[in-house]
């Protein structure tokens, strides 16, 4: 699916609020935290400016030894999303100690990234679904 498909979609599939009934795209905090806490530690969130993103080739990068997860801050919309989840997963790669080829795990992201990522965008109530049951806790 096309990322504007993708975007027109979750756009019809709008969270209401129960004390105004106005139409809202997410019932959440839409603030990008500082950090992010993978495993033991916490990488900080690094906005890079375009020329930085465009010279790495890159809309993000996962940084071991900074404990740094960097992203295009010009990156806007479900693609910046991807871009975050992709570059937590490297996180959770690292941090779980899968050894991986270079490629294969560059594959794996992209393959797990990209079908999470479908899943939210078209099912837009099962990330406040798996926010309250992870609250829930137990």
């Amino acid at each position: 699916m096309m990322q504007t498909d993708m975007k027109k979609k979750l756009l019809n599939h709008p969270i209401e609020s129960l004390d105004t009934k106005k139409e809202v795209l997410c019932s959440c905090n839409a603030t990008l935290p500082e950090s992010i806490k993978i495993g033991y530690r916490d990488y900080k969130l690094e906005a890079w400016k375009q020329t930085v993103a465009t010279s790495n080739e890159a809309s993000g990068q996962f940084f071991i030894k900074e404990g740094v997860l960097g992203y295009n801050q010009e990156e806007k919309g479900v693609s910046h999303a991807n871009t975050i989840l992709h570059e937590i997963m490297h996180g959770i790669i690292y941090q779980w100690n899968m050894e991986l080829e270079e490629r294969a795990e560059e594959s794996i992201v992209n393959s797990l990234t990209n079908g999470l990522t479908t899943v939210f965008v078209d099912n837009p109530q099962l990330l406040d679904y798996l926010r309250l049951k992870i609250k829930e806790g137990g």
